[in-house]
């Protein structure tokens, strides 16, 4: 008979759903994007256009932590299929056994020689402790095909926590890529006015009404400006690559990444989320964890009562570190729910000010409006020329900006709070 082990290798797997994705938003833009082969463009989809909708579930598709998961759940469905079949042949084999153990006492009956009665003896023997091993054999795969189940359920909880934080992750790289355009955007419109700066400097030069030093300030302004656009287009173009190569569709330049209906909300924090809490991964995976340990002290402590007719199967430094594992895992769950509930306090606390900053935004662009709209007056009563009017326009692409930036903030705290809702905890 096989020995059987339980797949639980996987739990390493998943730490990081995403993690390609990760490491790759923390460096460093570079300078150009790397294309995909002929080959390569074969196998993956050609796009014109993404939306959120249809990057979760292209990532989701191709994702290879959750391949692998899969995979590892299909192998523990197929070992507790195994296992069983070994159970019911050794019951086979024990139904056998218990018809020649009758068949030797019908025979036994029958007997008068005295050797043959000592063999029959020696045969029933050896039979009853044949169906002594095989029924120890049954209760050790029992006790494994508990043991899988367990493990498989674990498998399953960490397949849904991977897809739940994959699912995060590809929103917070998508809306990055949106809050990048309005960047690209705003940094155009800031270089326009730079460049309109620099043509009246020159003009004031030369009407001997203003300092070479002066255009040279306003060519180096205009200048920094454009670094900065070139490098944000950079960071844009390999954002948009990473986020094509992660989810399976070849980068395209022109690729359209489609926007997203924002609504800046103010989450209530609910007065007792334990029942969230314990809805969580994390600690539905540590109370499989103390099942599974739970199991392993039971069949430790029968083996050690049986143990004292037949000799010593389990010692007592055994039992003691079984207890020992049991206690462990007990106080890791309640340790993990201090550490998530501290978690959910500050995921409530980042929400409710981002809705504070998305309001003073939403101020400040308001102030910023009657401002201008003072200026405007003062322009058309001539009181000051085009230019400096259009270049205090400028203010009001800025406050929309930053409105537009905490709208995005709070829409992925509402994210964090969905996905706790849905039992993932970063």
């Amino acid at each position: 008979m096989k020995k059987v082990i339980p797949l639980l290798c996987a739990a390493t797997i998943v730490s990081s759903p995403f993690s390609a994705y990760a490491q790759t938003a923390e460096a460093e833009p570079t300078t150009e994007v790397n294309q995909p082969t002929e080959e390569q463009t074969s196998e993956v989809g050609q796009v014109e256009k993404l939306t959120l909708e249809e990057v979760i579930k292209r990532g989701t598709e191709n994702n290879k932590n959750l391949t692998v998961l899969q995979l590892n759940l299909e192998a523990s469905k197929s070992q507790i299929l195994d296992t069983e079949f070994d159970v019911n042949e050794l019951d086979w084999d024990i139904m056998e056994l218990e018809s020649k153990l009758r068949d030797l006492k019908n025979a036994r009956e029958e007997l008068e020689d005295e050797d043959l009665l000592i063999a029959n003896e020696q045969q029933r023997i050896a039979i009853a402790n044949s169906i002594g091993a095989l029924e120890d054999q049954i209760q050790a795969l029992q006790l494994a095909i508990k043991q899988l189940e367990t493990g498989q359920i674990q498998l399953q909880l960490q397949k849904e926590e991977a897809k739940e934080g994959v699912r995060l992750l590809l929103t917070s790289a998508y809306t990055n890529i949106l809050v990048l355009q309005e960047q690209m955007e705003f940094t155009k419109k800031t270089l326009d006015i730079a460049e309109s700066n620099v043509r009246k400097a020159e003009r004031m030069y030369d009407f001997g009404m203003s300092s070479s030093e002066a255009v040279r300030q306003a060519k180096i302004a205009k200048t920094d400006l454009e670094k900065q656009l070139e490098e944000l287009e950079k960071n844009y173009n390999q954002t948009v690559a990473t986020l094509c190569f992660n989810i399976g569709v070849t980068y395209n330049p022109e690729i359209t990444i489609e926007s997203i209906e924002y609504k800046a909300i103010e989450v209530t924090k609910p007065g007792n989320y334990k029942s969230l809490i314990d809805n969580t991964y994390r600690v539905k995976k540590a109370e499989k964890s103390l099942e599974s340990a739970m199991l392993a002290r039971e069949d430790a402590y029968r083996e050690y009562h049986e143990g004292d007719n037949v000799g010593a199967k389990v010692s007592n430094y055994e039992l003691e570190q079984h207890d020992y594992q049991v206690k462990a895992a007990e106080e890791t769950i309640n340790s993990l729910k201090e550490d998530i509930e501290t978690t959910i306090n500050g995921l409530y606390y980042n929400s409710k000010m981002s809705y504070f900053d998305y309001e003073e935004a939403l101020r400040k662009l308001e102030d910023v409006n009657q401002d201008l709209k003072a200026l405007e007056t003062r322009y058309k009563l001539g009181f000051i020329s085009k230019h400096d009017y259009e270049s205090a326009l400028i203010k009001r692409e800025q406050a929309k900006l930053n409105v537009y930036n905490a709208t995005v903030q709070n829409y992925m705290n509402q994210e964090q709070i969905k996905a706790f809702e849905n039992g993932y905890v970063q």
